[in-house]
């Protein structure tokens, strides 16, 4: 989720898969007694950082030291979501608030409830006057791109802290299945367009020895507590958003539209048939055992497995997310998209805005007058076009150069304006010279689009076209039925209990999934399935679906 190979791939490059514990920082305003104007220089951010970068000593870090006349103090965590968002609520908790904090949508980021709420509590600012006052170039861009604004802004007009805009195409179509073509052609199948046909063509992986080692080592289905199986396979039955984990962000994905009636789209009919099939396909030994509960690293573990290619396919915002971009063997180009399944509910794709509602980047009470001049400066910097690329991607002609004559945009319509440089794992001033994906604060269509984009999908250059033109068998294939959650506010007084019915009832609906796949419920069976719909009545999703139609009515 932003989590895209220009972001996820890339910045995945610019950090290994890890969590980064909280720094332990230096109490620079402590028990020690600084004049008043030395106090104002320095300023403490909570952000988030991956792998080899260290926020503290980053090149982008230091000049933003010198531009602004500022000391940068970074509390720090990783970008899984898990950790993350523990150590943002240990943060909040704690006696000494930062300044600011600047996050990345799919690891910790405020939902608009937490917005409000914050913002009653006075423990976040309103930005509206700071902006006008300070951030001519994000007035800019609230001005420019209405969806923008309208993100950003709570119904009482206040702006609470900034989304990230990130007008990524291939994201707004993130359940893509991605499927082992070389093995299709081993085997002289055709892709599949029907569930049936999906589970013949499964099955001949599992039985067919498509990797020819003469062991049946396949898995013809993987997925992750990240990314389920569930959403590509499922929208063949009834049209869904459903994710788990990361993929969820606490957001909720269980609902939908029957014309401007919200319901449950994990309580209808038709999700009970897609659980019978996933059931199915579970049974047949189709999907790995792990789907439901391994992390994305194991999962890419069976992608990148060193004995053999194992791996038939899965769903996922981009191939990258199972399998290794850029391997010696090549394996990585044997994956490429199927159109969604025609099944009982016709080809279904799942559309989400690619920017997630919420907030990366908030103003605390912490700050006196002084830091929020300092800190709206600093932000309306990322919003140039001189902040932008060097935040985001680092130091021309050593993270990004210019387009040169004869390039071609990824939009071949658009001029080609820059060329995203892979990473130097090797080189300090690569991997440490930007803010990556927290400086990923305002991206448009054109300038995504803009980007050099190689013809050759098969190389890693090429990537981003690869997802661009992947992206294109799913574009006009969403429902109406898809829940537009992200352009609605909750009134702040219904937040707290929302946020507890959201928890309460995505949880229940993402475990009894996986017990209704995995066979320790029987989708078959009337009982269970009743007693499933009992449990949603028990955690109150009457009152779910009463406060989301509310907000909805009022949009």
């Amino acid at each position: 989720m932003s989590t895209h190979i220009s972001d996820t791939v890339r910045y995945s490059r610019r950090s290994v898969a890890g969590i980064a514990a909280v720094a332990v920082l230096a109490a620079a305003l402590v028990g020690c007694s600084p004049s008043e104007e030395d106090d104002q220089k320095v300023i403490t951010i909570f952000g988030e950082q991956g792998g080899q970068m260290d926020l503290n000593t980053n090149s982008f870090t230091l000049l933003m030291e010198e531009k602004f006349d500022v000391d940068i103090q970074f509390e720090t965590t990783g970008y899984e979501s898990g950790a993350a968002n523990e150590a943002r609520q240990v943060s909040l908790a704690g006696g000494d608030l930062p300044e600011a904090y600047m996050l990345v949508p799919w690891a910790s980021q405020f939902n608009k409830a937490e917005l409000q709420r914050y913002g009653d509590q006075g423990v976040i600012l309103p930005l509206n006057e700071l902006i006008d006052e300070y951030a001519p170039n994000i007035a800019d861009a609230l001005a420019a791109e209405p969806g923008f604004e309208s993100l950003a802004t709570a119904p009482d007009g206040k702006i609470w802290g900034l989304p990230q805009w990130n007008d990524c195409y291939h994201c707004s179509y993130p359940y893509k299945f991605w499927i082992n073509t070389e093995w299709l052609t081993t085997l002289g199948l055709e892709a599949p367009t029907t569930p049936d046909e999906f589970f013949d063509v499964m099955m001949a992986f599992k039985t067919g020895d498509p990797n020819g080692n003469g062991v049946a080592d396949e898995i013809p289905i993987t997925g992750s507590a990240q990314w389920s199986v569930v959403p590509y396979i499922m929208n063949a039955f009834v049209s869904n958003s459903f994710n788990t984990g990361a993929g969820a962000n606490g957001q909720p994905v269980s609902l939908g539209l029957d014309g401007d009636t919200v319901q449950m789209q994990t309580m209808q009919d038709g999700w009970r048939e897609g659980l019978k099939f996933l059931n199915k396909l579970w049974a047949a030994g189709l999907i790995d055992p792990a789907a439901f509960s391994q992390g994305d690293d194991t999962m890419q573990g069976t992608g990148n497995n060193a004995e053999a290619v194992i791996l038939g396919g899965a769903t996922a915002i981009h191939s990258g997310i199972f399998v290794s971009v850029g391997q010696e063997d090549g394996r990585d180009n044997q994956y490429f998209p199927i159109p969604p399944l025609d099944g009982p509910a016709g080809p279904n794709a799942t559309y989400q805005l690619p920017s997630i509602p919420g907030a990366t980047f908030v103003v605390t009470k912490a700050a006196d007058e002084t830091e929020q001049k300092v800190i709206m400066e600093m932000m309306d910097y990322l919003f140039t076009e001189e902040g932008h690329m060097r935040g985001e991607f680092g130091e021309e002609n050593i993270g990004w150069r210019a387009a040169e004559e004869g390039e071609v945009a990824l939009d071949s319509e658009l001029e080609a304006t820059f060329f995203d440089i892979l990473v130097d794992e090797e080189n300090e001033a690569d991997y440490n010279g930007s803010w990556g994906p927290m400086a990923q604060v305002f991206e448009t269509t054109e300038f995504r689009n803009a980007q050099v984009a190689p013809l050759d999908i098969n190389t890693q250059p090429g990537y981003e076209r690869r997802l661009f033109e992947a992206t294109q068998l799913y574009e006009g294939k969403d429902s109406d039925a898809i829940f537009p959650y992200w352009d609605l506010w909750v009134p702040v007084e219904e937040g707290n209990e929302l946020s507890t019915l959201t928890a309460n009832i995505e949880s229940n609906v993402a475990t009894s999934t996986a017990e209704f796949v995995t066979g320790v419920r029987d989708p078959n069976n009337d009982g269970d399935w009743n007693g499933y719909l009992d449990g949603l009545q028990g955690l109150g999703v009457d009152r779910y679906l009463e406060i989301w139609q509310a907000a909805y009515d009022a949009s």
